[in-house]
């Protein structure tokens, strides 16, 4: 691991330092997570398992609301389209 050196404004640490004690954390550790979404992944891996989570929620949060977009059959898919050319 790197150590990194950083000057931020004394209140803003004193106000970052207590909300750290606060959440029971550090700032090193509030930054290197800032650091490591801001930076973003190179591993794939992770990303795709991030992305399947993610249309999975969305699946099971908005699949039988209404107004919902799906799942619908190639015929409703199509149906506006074809209307206009009868």
């Amino acid at each position: 691991m790197t150590n990194i050196t950083i000057s931020v404004d004394d209140s803003v640490y004193q106000r970052a330092r207590r909300k750290a004690a606060a959440e029971d954390t550090s700032i090193s550790l509030v930054v290197q997570q800032f650091l490591a979404q801001w930076a973003g992944t190179d591993d794939l891996v992770a990303l795709q398992g991030w992305l399947e989570r993610l249309f999975a929620d969305a699946d099971s949060r908005d699949r039988h609301k209404s107004g919902s977009a799906g799942p619908f059959s190639r015929e409703e898919l199509y149906a506006e389209r074809l209307d206009r050319f009868r």
